[in-house]
Formats: C-alpha cells, structure tokens, sequence
C-alpha cells in the first residue's frame, strides 16, 4: 500500500510539471496589466530593476503565444511602454533606446492598431527628450503623420515637426537586437512633483515646479476667452502633501491647478487673467521647471494664499556669481509671516545624513558616517522629547536610503518648527579636525564649498553652477532664524566638548547650498560633529560618551534659540 501511495504522489507531481508551461500560458493579458497598473502607482516597486523585467517578459511571452489575440498588440505597446519607465526611472539610455525598438516593432507587427499613432509619438519623444537624437524624431514624427494623418496623435507630431530642424536625409533607424534581461540592480524612484511655489514681480509672475528627479515636461499654451498654460510632465508622480489648486488671483494668474491626467503623465495647468508670454527653464541641484509669466499685475489684486516675495527684474545671468555680484541694488524685500515665532517649538525633524546604499564619507578604521549620524541622531531626539518636551521625528529610524529633497520635504509635511541635520565632516588632509555648523544660503567660501560638493554628492564645478539657486533662497523665509540656531548651536557644541576632550577646534558657523536643506520652510540647520577623516576624532565619534555629549550640546543650542527667539517675538 505504502508503495502504490508512493507512486500515486509521483505520478501527480509528474502531472503537475506538466502542467506549469500550460498555467503560465494561461495568464490573461487583464492579469498582466493589473500588475504594472500596480507598478506605476508604487514608487517603492519601481526602484528594483527585477519587477520591470518580469512584467517585459510576460507581456513578452503572451504576445508572442497568442498573436492573433485581441489584446496582442496591447501586450506589445504596453511591452515598449514598461521599457520606457523603466529606462526614465534608471537614466539609462540603452533602455530608452529598448523603448524604442519595442514600440516600432509594435507599429511594423500591427500596423492598424489604434496604438500606432501612440507608439510612434512615443519613440519620439523619448528620441527627442532622453536621447538628444532630433534626427531621428523628426524620422518618428514625420512617419506617424505621413501614415496616420487622421489619428489623434498627428496634431502634437505636427507641433513637434514645426519645431525641430528637418534632417537632410530623413530615415527611421533600424531596430536593435534585444539583449539578455540582466540581474537585478537597485534604481532610482519615479520622478515626483514635490511643490509648486510662486511670487510676483512687477513684471511677471514665477511659478516653480519642484521635482526629486528630471523630467520631461511639454508646455501648452491654450488661446481664447480663458487663456491657461499648462505642462504634462510625463512618468510623474504628485506628492501626496500637494495642493490640487492654489488660488493666487494676482491680475496675472488666477491660479494653479494639479492633476493626475492619466497613468503615463500629470497635469499642471496655469489659469491666466489674460493671454501672456511666458518663458520656461529646468534646472538642476536641485530638479525644477522655472515658468516666468510675464505681464504687470493689475493694482489692487488680490494676492493667493502661499507668502509672496516682490521682487526687481532678475539679471539675464542667473548664476550665483552675477546675483551676488548685483546682490546691493537687488536684494528683494521678504514678508515673513511672524506666526511661527510667537507658538514656540513643537515639532522637530532631526535628520541623520546619509544612509542605505548612501554610507557617507568612511574612516581610517572603516567607521561609516552613515552610522554615526544615526545613533547620534537617536540621542538627540531622546533627549529633545525628555529636556523641551517637544514631539521629534526621525528622517530616518534605521539604515536606509533616503534623497536629500526628500528629508525636507517630509519635515514640511509635518510642519516641523526646526530641522537638525547631523553628519560627519572628512577632508583629505588626516589632520584636519574640529566642528562647525551650516546653514542655507549662498558661500564663495573654497572650504565650505568641499564640504557642500561631499555632502551633496556633487564635484566642486557642480557646486559653483547652481543656477538661479536664488529663488529658493528667498523661497526659505527662515534665513535669518537658521543662522541665529547655528550660531547657538555651534557655541553650545565648543563650550560642551572642551571641558572633556583636549584639541576641540571651533571652525565656526558657515553657508552654503546644502541640497539637504534647500526647500526647508523651517529654521534648519547641518551639524559636522567631527572630522571622520581624522583617526582621534574618528574614534570619538563612534563612541557613545560622544555621541551623547553632542546631542546634550545641540540641546542646549536649541534651548538658547528658542529663549532668543521668544524675546525677539516680545519686541
């Protein structure tokens, strides 16, 4: 009996291996789309390489087994269209041109698919956008009009002809060999739109779009009785802390409203008072899109809800040497709501640098800053709750990675009163040591500008070609309050470390373009508790009577702003 039980269990595994080839066939082209419906809305899904992959295959292996299906030609424009994200979330522009392999081998198998027109403006755009290839989207444009002139895509292919320089010798480059699916690789999140911020001149009107990675975005201008400009910024996501419609109402906008118009891209659209130029810029360090409306602001508008920063005309060079160059005849004039100084603190954000894939700058005895700027940043918010009795939020609780816009962005979400960054300093010379504290503002300073370009993962050039960084100077209305929380910060760090420790330097509070404190709508601050690089301090660092001392420090630092700043708001 044993036996014949035994050979009944072999027989139907036997049946079932059979049968896995055929259950794998099974696998409906609803069931495919469900899951990379599910991939677009998870960013968290997005950053591993492996579950693009698996849904390119199985789109892959369901139109090449049921060719004569319905849903086939879907299969393969949804194919094309998985290479495309992913290709846009990694950078990687062997996967854009995958993209675009896979979107005219749609276009050549099913020629008469509604999706054609879709496919062709496609691999345009992504020629055009991420290639740099004008060649050969011109090639894709004029393909989709010559053979799809009555589709809905003829129109933007036609916008987009007019616009480009015509090639001599007009050819659609021939298609690629599809390589091997590689092994998983970590890559970056979808690119988001943060926040959009605005201020009125006496000649335009700024809007900025506020983003955590490049994207394309393509401007429309509507004519007629109600005039909008409005952008599609294409695989992007909204930050759920995003306003829908911002009311400004200006006599140059009325407002600015934001949507998700469908799964490939969103909307941003800009309702005019009447029809105006405009002028756009992106920009990086950080991302965003730069729309100048231009027009006079009629008197007695009224102004919108978020603070609005008059300001004079810019020069033509926006580079931080020409603003600081032209800075005395065009400082502009900040309104700076006074409520936050009269509530006292309540909410504080400390933020260990780095972290996850991120290690920091590393020791001599291969201590990471990573893991020091979070224990101590466990201290330091251990302590704050027991000694102000104050709520404080981690950026980060444990080991992982999180990008520098992100850090502030979340602070403003929660509407924090301060933002403490922590981190350790390094520097080639072993024997550079000491402490000092940052805050966000502009620096021609060679030593601060190491120490910005190391910790915002940037070369001193990059540092020295943050364009128009000025708007997000004056978008941070806390200038003034951070550099009072660094300087008390700074002097609580010296006078608690000295009387334990011999060789304490006091390299002073300094400036510079931190990404991690660029967007704060709060006072924020970055701490170098120490020098990594330096074997003593090192040492130091990776102890916890240290780590705890410089928590105690920060802590009476706050506690010495907020007194300074309860008697400031009394006057």
């Amino acid at each position: 009996m044993k036996w014949l039980s035994y050979c009944a269990i072999l027989l139907c595994l036997s049946l079932l291996i059979v049968a896995l080839p055929s259950l794998a066939a099974a696998e409906t082209y609803a069931e495919i789309r469900s899951d990379y419906q599910r991939l677009m809305q998870s960013s968290q899904l997005q950053r591993q390489r492996s579950h693009w992959e698996k849904l390119i295959r199985r789109f892959d292996r369901f139109a090449e087994q049921n060719p004569n299906h319905v849903d086939a030609e879907k299969a393969l424009f949804l194919k094309a269209k998985t290479w495309d994200g992913l290709s846009y979330v990694a950078g990687s522009g062997p996967d854009a041109r995958q993209a675009i392999t896979h979107y005219l081998d749609m276009v050549k198998r099913y020629p008469d698919s509604k999706l054609a027109d879709d496919a062709l403006f496609h691999a345009g755009q992504i020629a055009e956008n991420r290639l740099k290839d004008d060649e050969s989207a011109y090639a894709y444009y004029l393909q989709l009009e010559q053979q799809y002139p009555g589709a809905d895509m003829v129109g933007d292919a036609k916008a987009r002809l007019a616009v480009l320089p015509k090639p001599v010798n007009v050819t659609v480059p021939e298609s690629v060999p599809v390589p091997e699916v590689k092994k998983t690789e970590l890559v970056g999140a979808a690119p988001r739109l943060e926040n959009i911020r605005y201020w009125s001149g006496p000649e335009y009107t700024r809007v900025v779009l506020d983003l955590n990675a490049p994207v394309v975005a393509v401007p429309h201008l509507l004519k007629g009785d109600d005039p909008r400009l409005y952008f599609d910024l294409v695989y992007t996501e909204i930050a759920p802390s995003l306003q829908a419609e911002i009311a400004i109402h200006n006599g140059v906008v009325q407002r600015i409203r934001t949507s998700q118009f469908n799964q490939q891209k969103i909307r941003v659209v800009i309702d005019l008072e009447r029809l105006n130029e405009y002028k756009l810029v992106t920009l990086d360090n950080p991302y965003r899109i730069v729309i100048d409306v231009l027009g006079k602001a009629k008197q007695g508008a009224a102004q919108g809800k978020q603070p609005v920063v008059q300001t004079r005309p810019q020069p033509a060079d926006d580079s931080i040497a020409s603003i600081l160059d032209t800075a005395a005849n065009r400082q502009p004039t900040l309104h700076v709501p006074q409520q936050s100084k009269q509530q006292g603190l309540r909410l504080i954000v400390v933020d260990a640098g780095h972290g996850g894939k991120d290690p920091g700058a590393v020791g001599p005895r291969k201590v990471l800053e990573k893991n020091v700027t979070l224990e101590m940043a466990k201290r330091l918010a251990e302590k704050l709750r027991k000694e102000l009795g104050v709520k404080v939020l981690l950026s980060r609780s444990t080991d992982e990675f999180i990008e520098l816009r992100d850090r502030t962005a979340y602070a403003n979400r929660v509407s924090a009163d301060l933002f403490i960054s922590l981190h350790a300093n390094a520097s080639n010379s072993s024997k550079a040591y000491g402490l000092e504290t940052y805050f966000l503002n502009l620096s021609k300073n060679n030593q601060a500008a190491e120490v910005v370009a190391r910790e915002n993962g940037t070369t001193l050039q990059d540092v020295g070609n943050l364009e128009a960084i000025l708007f997000d100077l004056m978008a941070n209305a806390k200038i003034n309050e951070s550099s009072r929380l660094a300087a008390e910060v700074q002097q609580a760090l010296v006078a608690g470390l000295q009387p334990h420790y011999s060789n304490i330097k006091d390299l002073g509070v300094k400036q510079g373009p931190f990404h991690v404190l660029l967007g704060a709508t709060m006072p924020s601050v970055l701490v170098e508790a120490a020098f990594i690089s330096n074997k003593r301090e090192e040492q130091r660092l990776n102890s916890r009577d240290y780590q705890e001392r410089v928590a105690d420090a920060i802590v009476k630092g706050v506690k010495s702003y907020a007194a300074t700043m309860n008697q400031v708001a009394r006057k």
